[in-house]
């Protein structure tokens, strides 16, 4: 064909493209059923492309949750429903052709008005159900031995209720999300109704346990929201405080409780061993020939296994606390943390001297960020006077506080801040752990490589050139006469709990200098005001303020400033306090061969290799639990 009948072909598909309307991409679960009746119009099944779409859209939730707008990362469930930037169902591409509308404000509102832990599982997994038209239900269990389903020995289902069940979504939402708790997730695997639960264990593979599952601790439960190429899971959670109010701040740390299989109980190997990592027990729709829906009801153990239905979890915690130690696929791990870490990553390498770099750019942003706000608000209280402190709970605490307070302060940015800078703490402790596990998984580039053989060595390398680049990195700030002044990121560290987020503070303060320093020694008196009329003195409200300058997490309750702790609460180690003590020691052969352990190693014949790491692994075993 000519160019010429290419570009009039080309014309007329546009033509009759436009005809059509805006093209939609396609469906990965494109509808399969119908229904007449129940909570809201079925269209599809849950099968492995939807879990997988249904992990995007919590995915994108937590990812709002922790990067986006204050407004976004304070957002309580009301407002995730309701943000197209938070909420992919909003756009109709995601929702998908066929879908159903946007749940109803009272529907949406109830739930937030009731949300706890086991209710935001729930809440979550109902709305996206309703919206793409999937079938949903809960159980219905009793406590085995008569006692709160909560802290019962072990619950077991009774039965269930369905949207199918169901004229209308409101009914629906405010029965499931109402009726649930804690205890829904105490079913033993194998146990009597097993099969009839909400969730079932979940296979440490990264293909299976994705953000969708969750994390079953005593008592309380969490959302999988995202696994980092490493293997490290982070969560949403909810709180039972007043204020109703979602969190992102757990990650490996929430992960324990877990009970192991004990082979030794013939026909209760399993019993207790419902704490740990959980899927959804899908419900399936089933329906005529023609793909009318009549009935909806749960997956047996058997059909879960499409979805990861597994007890290897408690299998290999078993296999720890008999042999001390894990084994897979040739290698040694002496934590169950480790093991799922190893099971959860990609092959991608941990790059150190990476690590370092995008913290220090980061937090050199977020500084910079900072002195913007803190020039702007010692402009504010010159021109307006001071602000009050706000003392209330929930939206009226330093935190969520309307007004001058909330445009100038920085309680939440700098909670956010030294949370960022101890989220950096554990990912070079982790690496850490990786170097003892699998040496040849972190990459020594930029971290002078020859000398380090042993986990010690790492440590020390990479403290070394932490600091180094703390050092090298500076800014400047304004103090309240505008003269400038330089600080490094090594000073930040040092002087870490004491940057106030105090508006009425001068700047002097807001970065760190303590009241009769000689660095705020010109800083002039400006007072705090508080309820009824009253003002602290400035040198008084900063040392009332010293608590919540610890606080990695923002807090829901009330943030007194008057009756505020002084001294006596926890203050976390930073990054040279809490690694080196943990990670030196282990001595270095005297001559350490070129390239470190890891180019030793891989040298060696492969069985050789196999056998000197295992040696390896083993003695720093042996020498860390001694």
């Amino acid at each position: 064909m000519h160019m010429h009948g290419l570009k009039t072909a080309a014309a007329a598909v546009l033509a009759l493209l436009s005809l059509c309307g805006p093209v939609r991409a396609e469906d990965v679960n494109p509808a399969s059923i119908h229904s007449k009746g129940g909570a809201w119009p079925l269209h599809r099944q849950w099968n492995k492309a939807e879990t997988q779409l249904f992990s995007r859209w919590i995915g994108r939730i937590y990812e709002k949750k922790t990067n986006g707008t204050a407004e976004q990362r304070l957002a309580k469930l009301d407002r995730v429903l309701t943000d197209p930037e938070m909420n992919l169902l909003l756009d109709p591409s995601f929702a998908g052709d066929p879908s159903n509308p946007q749940v109803e404000m009272d529907s949406i509102r109830s739930m937030a008005g009731i949300v706890d832990c086991q209710k935001l599982v729930i809440s979550l997994t109902a709305y996206y159900s309703c919206r793409r038209g999937l079938p949903f239900m809960i159980s219905h269990v009793r406590a085995i031995d008569g006692s709160d389903l909560r802290t019962a020995d072990s619950t077991i289902p009774v039965g269930g209720s369905s949207c199918f069940d169901y004229d209308s979504p409101h009914k629906f939402f405010m029965d499931c999300v109402t009726g649930v708790c804690t205890g829904n997730m105490r079913v033993e695997p194998f146990g009597k109704n097993a099969q009839q639960s909400d969730s079932c264990p979940v296979a440490i593979d990264r293909e299976y346990l994705r953000p969708g599952c969750v994390y079953y601790l005593d008592g309380h439960v969490l959302v999988l929201a995202e696994v980092d190429e490493h293997g490290e899971p982070r969560f949403l959670d909810a709180t039972v405080a007043v204020s109703r109010d979602l969190y992102t701040f757990n990650g490996m740390n929430a992960v324990s409780g877990l009970t192991p299989k004990h082979s030794e109980n013939a026909g209760r190997e399993y019993a207790g061993c419902f704490r740990g990592f959980r899927v959804l027990r899908y419900p399936i729709a089933e329906t005529d020939k023609k793909g009318e829906v009549k009935r909806v009801r749960r997956r047996t153990d058997e059909e879960m296994r499409e979805f990861g239905w597994s007890t290897e979890q408690y299998d290999k915690f078993e296999e720890l606390m008999k042999q001390g130690r894990i084994t897979d696929n040739g290698l040694s791990f002496d934590s169950m943390h480790q093991f799922i870490r190893y099971r959860l990553s990609t092959p991608a390498p941990i790059e150190a001297a990476k690590l370092i770099d995008e913290y220090v750019k980061e937090a050199q942003r977020l500084l910079t960020e900072r002195e913007e706000s803190v020039q702007k608000a010692w402009a504010d209280v010159q021109k307006k006077g001071s602000i009050q402190f706000p003392e209330g709970a929930d939206l009226q605490n330093i935190y969520r506080a309307g007004g001058r307070w909330g445009e100038h302060a920085t309680a939440l940015a700098d909670a956010e801040f030294r949370a960022h800078y101890f989220a950096f703490c554990e990912a070079l402790d982790r690496m850490l752990s990786w170097y003892d596990a699998k040496e040849d998984y972190v990459s020594l580039e930029g971290l002078h490589g020859d000398a380090i053989w042993n986990h010690s060595d790492l440590a020390y390398a990479a403290i070394s050139v932490k600091n180094r680049v703390f050092s090298d990195t500076n800014f400047e700030y304004a103090d309240s006469s505008g003269v400038k002044h330089t600080l490094s990121l090594a000073e930040i560290e040092r002087r870490f709990y004491n940057l106030s987020f105090d508006p009425n503070h001068p700047p002097e303060l807001r970065w760190g200098a303590k009241p009769g320093s000689d660095e705020a020694d010109k800083a002039p008196e400006m007072p705090t005001p508080v309820r009824g009329g009253k003002a602290l003195a400035m040198a008084d409200a900063y040392k009332r303020e010293a608590y919540y300058r610890s606080l990695t997490r923002r807090e829901t309750e009330e943030t007194p400033l008057r009756g505020a702790a002084t001294e006596g609460f926890y203050v976390r180690e930073t990054i040279d306090e809490f690694i080196w003590p943990k990670w030196h020691g282990v001595q270095s052969p005297p001559i350490v061969p070129h390239g470190g352990k890891a180019a030793y190693l891989a040298s060696l014949p492969e069985t050789e290799k196999k056998d000197l790491a295992q040696k390896f692994a083993s003695n720093l075993v042996k020498e860390r639990h001694e």
